[in-house]
């Protein structure tokens, strides 16, 4: 396999999301053959190779691994930015991954820091290398890097104004009204805010920074009721879905997720009320398999921004191609599926669909499936039963 060079690579993942499709008639399009590509090391750059690529970049070289881990200690050291020498060794060398929870993610901004890059840059960084979205804006520490991103102001004066906040006192007066996101990210753009104007805001809106993924969680618990309860006294869709295919479903709770699991994943994939089979044994690819929605995942109230995200991807899916299915639909669409879920997406605060994404590839290849008459829904399945030989 030719592996992309780093100017274009998301070019190539997209392109061969859709070779693989019209380069072979619909006979030939075997799932053994996609999963066996999708697991094979050189089809998608992991995170070291990503992460070396956007850091040439954006500093315009061609550094190797080695000597980009020289040069950002450099640039930790001069800009007195706490990055671990082991941590930065690691991600370059792909030895360790930066994991998805609020110390990494502070380290990623530390990254940013000291490349000095702007907004766009580290979305970029963000959205395209750490796979996750960028400023997560109901937490007050991102609420400072992105007001200090935006402003040019240094990795050191966030530090600060972090260290001042965090010895202020909770006020009796808090403001308890739901803010929206925008109005945050509006706030923290603002160019003529003071040191104290940022603490005030932050101590004053406490209310908001609790919240967190708040309508994101509405929304999966929405898709979740509309796949097994059914709304406006319809049935679940994955019962419709379980009734007009006639597949035996006796002795079973259809309004539980287990249940709705059975019917996504394909009643030769799950066992009813035995563990799901672990979709690490069929996909290797970690930004796939790692936390890939299950009967944990769905029950869980309180998860993070990666793991709603996910759980998100694969129930607007399966809800969209399903519903074409029902109801026979001839305007079901790839662009209309990536352009409605992307809306879904934003509203929640979380990143756009990316083809450099595993996670995202997966959804979109199979929905792209729709344009050469093959169900999204199908290809999904016979992927996730195939046989990587």
């Amino acid at each position: 396999m030719i592996t992309p060079t780093r100017t274009n690579y998301t070019k190539w993942v997209e392109d061969k999301l859709w070779s693989i499709i019209y380069d072979d008639n619909d006979d030939d399009l075997d799932a053994n053959d996609i999963l066996e590509m999708i697991n094979d090391p050189d089809f998608f750059k992991p995170f070291c190779k990503r992460l070396l690529a956007f850091y040439n970049s954006t500093q315009n070289e061609n550094f190797s691994s080695d000597n980009a881990i020289k040069d950002l200690q450099q640039r930790a050291k001069k800009y007195n930015i706490p990055l671990n020498r082991n941590t930065i060794t690691n991600w370059f060398s792909g030895t360790t991954t930066p994991k998805y929870g609020d110390d990494d993610r502070r380290k990623i901004y530390s990254l940013a820091f000291a490349l000095n890059l702007g907004y766009d840059e580290t979305v970029r960084l963000f959205n395209k290398v750490y796979l996750d979205r960028a400023f997560n804006i109901r937490n007050e520490y991102e609420f400072i890097y992105l007001y200090c991103i935006r402003n040019n102001k240094t990795y050191s004066y966030a530090d600060e104004l972090i260290r001042h906040l965090e010895k202020v006192d909770t006020i009796d007066n808090l403001i308890d009204k739901p803010e929206l996101t925008h109005v945050l990210v509006d706030v923290a753009s603002q160019h003529d805010m003071s040191e104290d104007d940022i603490i005030q805001y932050i101590t004053e809106q406490r209310y908001n920074f609790i919240s967190k993924n708040t309508f994101a969680k509405e929304l999966r618990m929405k898709l979740l009721n509309e796949l097994t309860v059914g709304a406006d006294g319809n049935d679940g869709l994955a019962f419709q879905e379980c009734k007009r295919r006639e597949i035996e479903h006796e002795k079973k709770n259809i309004k539980s997720n287990d249940f709705l699991l059975y019917m996504i994943m394909d009643a030769d994939f799950v066992k009813y009320r035995n563990e799901l089979v672990s979709i690490k044994d069929k996909i290797s690819v970690k930004e796939i398999s790692n936390q890939f929605p299950d009967k944990q995942t769905l029950s869980e109230k309180n998860q993070s921004s990666y793991i709603l995200r996910k759980d998100i991807i694969l129930l607007y899916f399966y809800k969209y191609w399903v519903t074409a299915f029902l109801t026979d639909s001839d305007e079901c669409c790839y662009q209309s599926f990536e352009d409605e879920l992307n809306d879904i997406l934003y509203d929640c605060g979380f990143s756009p669909l990316y083809a450099g994404n595993p996670y995202d590839w997966f959804f979109l290849f199979c929905s792209a499936n729709a344009e050469n008459d093959i169900s999204p829904l199908d290809m999904f399945r016979e992927i996730i039963n195939a046989e990587d030989d």
